[in-house]
């Protein structure tokens, strides 16, 4: 493979016996040579007996590739990295103020709401009765103060709070233009 390669064939006749340190030999009670493995010294593997000769991978003393050290980043850190290089970061603490809305104000009040959209910086949030929607703006500011608690300061700024929708009225592609049903409601 060497060959093919155009690369330095080892020579594996010289292969013999090395002398091992008669401190190590005698402590460990074995016998004083040992086989020479190409690549590899008497102390083990050390960066000296690396040849880089031109370009491409370097090779031990048997011609073979040495393993490359990989260091891996973790995926936290990636993904964290990315989020910064592109500037995502806005984006990502507003999908973590939906994801989470149940943590950020209680599972009773989430029970009530739902954050229809976050859009530069404030919260469209639709409330299940006018009850709710009117608590809720009256705790609107100690909402924007967990929410700034969680995600920092200056990225939720305001909070749009709605009541329920109104049923429509309007049924088929035909629409006569007027107030609609009058005494519905009471």
């Amino acid at each position: 493979m060497a060959r093919k390669r155009g690369g330095r064939v080892p020579d594996l006749s010289r292969q013999g016996t090395l002398p091992v340190p008669k401190r190590s030999a005698a402590a460990l009670g074995a016998p004083t040579t040992e086989a020479l493995v190409p690549g590899l010294e008497v102390g083990g593997f050390d960066g000296a007996s690396i040849s880089k000769k031109g370009p491409g991978r370097p090779t031990g003393l048997d011609g073979r590739a040495i393993p490359r050290r990989m260091r891996v980043s973790s995926f936290n850190s990636l993904v964290g990295r990315e989020i910064k290089r592109r500037e995502w970061s806005e984006n990502m603490a507003y999908g973590w103020v939906m994801g989470n809305w149940e943590t950020l104000v209680g599972a009773k009040i989430a029970q009530h709401t739902t954050v229809h959209m976050i859009k530069d910086g404030e919260v469209h949030i639709e409330c299940d009765t006018t009850a709710w929607a009117t608590q809720l703006k009256y705790m609107q500011s100690t909402v924007l103060r967990l929410i700034a608690d969680k995600v920092g300061p200056e990225v939720v700024t305001k909070l749009h709070i709605y009541g329920p929708k109104t049923p429509s009225w309007r049924k088929g592609p035909l629409h006569v233009k007027g107030r609609g049903p009058r005494d519905t409601y009471g």
